[in-house]
């Protein structure tokens, strides 16, 4: 007989609790769970964080609360809004950077750290 092991996702890396919010994404956003959000300052919608971006979206202030499709134009979405996040669990951005990982939230209610 084959054994299963089944591990569980931490998500998050200690007991504060995350809250959320309602905020709207702007359109052409495709991304998972837990993926790291900028606001874009001229529209105010959310957008795909970008640490190269001059637009308001290098900084992350939001994580998708869920999967996000925002193909079909703007949306409100549920996105987090705070919590100690294990940040072996978040989104990141392929070619994110050690630093880029450990300054992307600073001034939120949002932390992380690895477990």
């Amino acid at each position: 007989m084959a054994k299963e092991i089944y591990t569980i996702d931490q998500e998050l890396a200690g007991s504060e609790q995350p809250h959320f919010a309602s905020a709207t994404i702007g359109s052409g956003v495709t991304c998972k769970r837990l993926t790291p959000l900028g606001q874009v300052t001229t529209t105010g919608a959310l957008a795909l964080w970008d640490p190269a971006a001059s637009n308001g979206s290098e900084k992350a202030v939001y994580l998708a609360g869920y999967s996000v499709d925002t193909s079909g134009g703007a949306k409100k979405h549920k996105v987090i809004k705070s919590g100690h996040w294990n940040s072996d669990m978040i989104a990141w951005p392929e070619g994110t950077t050690a630093l880029q990982k450990a300054v992307a939230f600073v001034g939120t209610p949002i932390s992380h750290e690895p477990l």
